[in-house]
């Protein structure tokens, strides 16, 4: 072997390595990719409602997620169904090792607001209380010993809390340091009280200050409109590794079809993403167009999306795929309910 093939055979060999060593180093960007397909049907289980197989579906879908190194964002530049994003645009200020267990935590919440969104929307009384649910608790929160991620704020002093936008209001009248009595329901009693209606506990607590400025009052918590409710049977949806919220819309849906026997599809396959609050409102999500070709493949006639994502999965779906922007409960069964009659 003459001296210039050894030298192209070193310099191959150097490539290698450099590709090896890149491959297992992460840049600060994430790639968000067409992720799975599920029917809901199979995921909820409510006490005493048929579960006799349909001939329709409602499928929720996600996306794949997470950090790419140097090479795999070479791969991924060059395939047109995947988005490359700052890591930023998806922790926000979360750590990365409490993404998962946020992401969890949205889940839990997402699937209490929508069986509240659904037996709501079938006239059953659920005796709700309205509040604001803790979503999330910071390291440096003067109350992580005192609270934990579910439970629901319904009053500050004498001043009864509604949402999260009413507690926020009513926080931002105190000053650092000052003692204020905090009302709220456990999480693990929110999804129902039972028999007593005075399930509620009551500590106290002493603000700290903001960080960044310490003129303003500082809990260390995140918080998001939330409801106390009772139903009148077991609803459970059972979603293992599955975090996010954007499942909610598609959640709601599955628990009205089920109580009406498959009676909301009529035979059809529709998927739906979408957060859904308690009042039935729905919220936009991420990853919409990669969420249109998963959905596509599995063979989705309808896709509800919220109306800030209608024009981002227009922009994947074929004309095999009906797209239509919801923003409520209400909207998105009309909905369903003329697609299905347009099948006929």
């Amino acid at each position: 072997m003459n001296s210039k093939n050894k030298k192209k055979i070193v310099v191959a060999f150097i490539v290698v390595v450099i590709l090896i060593l890149l491959s297992f180093v992460n840049l600060p960007i994430w790639a968000i990719a067409p992720g799975k397909a599920q029917e809901v049907a199979g995921l909820i289980k409510i006490q005493g409602a048929s579960n006799t197989p349909k001939s329709g579906h409602i499928l929720m879908t996600d996306v794949s997620l997470g950090p790419v190194s140097s090479v795999q964002w070479l791969i991924d530049k060059m395939n047109s169904n995947v988005e490359l994003v700052p890591s930023s645009a998806v922790l926000g200020n979360t750590p990365p090792s409490s993404f998962i267990p946020t992401q969890l935590d949205e889940m839990k919440q997402s699937k209490q607001a929508a069986t509240v969104a659904a037996l709501s929307y079938l006239g059953y009384d659920l005796h709700i209380i309205n509040g604001a649910i803790i979503a999330g608790i910071a390291k440096v929160s003067v109350v992580s010993s005192v609270f934990h991620v579910g439970d629901l704020i319904t009053m500050v002093n004498d001043t009864p809390v509604t949402s999260a936008r009413q507690f926020v209001a009513v926080i931002s009248n105190f000053k650092p340091k000052d003692a204020i009595r905090i009302s709220y329901i456990p999480a693990a009693l929110v999804a129902n009280r039972g028999s007593s209606a005075n399930v509620a506990k009551t500590v106290s607590v002493t603000l700290g200050s903001r960080p960044g400025d310490a003129s303003k009052p500082y809990l260390g918590i995140n918080i998001a409109d939330g409801v106390s409710y009772n139903t009148p049977f077991k609803v459970a949806i059972s979603t293992p590794g599955i975090g996010g919220p954007s499942a909610g819309l598609a959640f709601t849906l599955g628990i009205i079809d089920r109580m009406e026997g498959g009676g909301l599809t009529k035979g059809n396959t529709i998927a739906a993403t979408g957060t859904i609050s308690p009042n039935g409102s729905v919220g936009d999500v991420g990853g919409v167009p990669q969420k249109t070709i998963t959905v596509e493949r599995a063979g989705a006639k309808l896709f509800l999306v919220p109306p800030q994502e209608y024009k981002a999965a227009l922009s994947k779906a074929t004309p095999g795929l009906k797209v239509e922007a919801v923003s409520t409960l209400k909207q998105a069964v009309a909905d369903v309910g003329a697609f299905a009659a347009s099948r006929k």
